[in-house]
């Protein structure tokens, strides 16, 4: 209980985020009120539109974001020297990142590389800001780590996964936990979902190290496949009846004072095909209640969805292909919400990432 009184009062913020259609309050479904989004225009990206951080050589994707002040962080995975590293970029305008494409000579600054045994390559970044610190979770080959930071630049690792492979028999997760999303319940104590076995699950801690599995299975898994004589004509099946994963978590209290867990996930289909979904419910437990419609989907593998709430509007971040003549590699593209709302030109570059 100790562990839980420190927690509350440190300014706990996840990095995640959306609005809602709050005025409604309660009276809507909990996965209500979030998107869609429409892809970045070229007016108002630099660089080539939705494109917002984009490398051949790179490969950013696994994008996490964090409001700091006037900047927008930006944390993503890169390919540095033959090894999946997290790297780190800024921006002023929520579109125009250091070390983006345009921006000549400059490069995103690497926070964390792998040095340990079992953590592999690095991927799937979330960051939750804790009073004076950033703690930064991804996933490793055995499980799900921790680092924390004063500056965003220089990390401390955990020596292990905080978060490591389920030993228990018959596991629904046949694989390490991967692509973290943390949150702050009211009272202090911390929950993660995490992608596991084409699912999603939660688990809870008090101190971001010890972490417990909540329930004996996904909080959130695959939409039931339809049979093909339900499906109206034109009726295209669920988009996520494959596999799900990826999961961006965002809180808010809504009007009555309940509150509302907002999940975007990466949703697969029969055919391979992903789109951005959408499940939420109220309360800190219980099912969550899939939104049957992507919030955003272009056809072009778009996947990890990291959330940048600004009240009024919200950016959503996005890995997904981006075609270059014949060639084509994943990068990191920006959309917008509400949808109809045209943004101004784009800003400067920042000096600093």
């Amino acid at each position: 209980m100790r562990a839980i009184a420190r927690l509350i009062g440190l300014g706990l913020m996840a990095a995640c985020a959306t609005t809602g259609a709050g005025g409604e309050g309660d009276r809507n479904l909990p996965s209500a009120g979030v998107g869609p989004f429409r892809r970045l225009e070229p007016e108002e990206v630099k660089g080539v539109a939705p494109f917002v951080l984009d490398d051949a050589r790179a490969l950013y994707r696994d994008p996490a974001v964090l409001r700091e002040g006037d900047s927008t962080l930006l944390y993503a995975v890169a390919r540095v020297d033959g090894a999946d590293v997290i790297v780190r970029t800024r921006a002023t305008d929520e579109r125009t990142f250091f070390g983006a494409s345009g921006h000549f000579g400059e490069r995103p600054v690497v926070v964390l590389a792998p040095d340990a045994p079992w953590e592999g390559a690095l991927s799937g970044p979330a960051l939750l800001r804790v009073r004076d610190e950033i703690w930064l979770f991804y996933g490793g080959r055995e499980g799900i780590g921790v680092a924390r930071s004063s500056d965003g630049l220089s990390f401390r690792k955990e020596p292990g996964p905080v978060l490591p492979r389920d030993p228990a028999a018959g596991s629904w997760e046949p694989a390490a936990p991967r692509a973290p999303s943390v949150y702050a319940l009211p009272d202090g104590r911390l929950r993660m979902l995490y992608a596991a076995g084409g699912a999603l699950g939660e688990a809870e801690s008090v101190d971001g190290v010890a972490w417990s599995r909540i329930g004996a299975g996904p909080v959130l898994g695959p939409a039931p496949e339809p049979a093909p004589e339900s499906l109206l004509p034109n009726e295209k099946p669920p988009f996520d009846a494959a596999s799900i994963g990826d999961p961006c978590v965002a809180t808010r209290t809504t009007p009555a004072g309940r509150l509302h867990v907002r999940v975007l996930y990466t949703g697969t289909d029969a055919a391979g095909a992903t789109a951005i979904g959408f499940a939420a419910r109220y309360g800190e437990s219980g099912p969550l209640s899939r939104q049957p419609v992507p919030v955003y989907s272009v056809g072009q593998r778009e996947a990890a969805p990291a959330l940048l709430d600004l009240g009024d509007r919200s950016f959503l971040y996005v890995q997904q292909e981006r075609r270059d003549g014949d060639a084509s590699f994943v990068a990191i593209a920006g959309a917008f919400a509400p949808a109809n709302v045209k943004l101004p030109a784009s800003g400067d570059f920042p000096d600093t990432p």
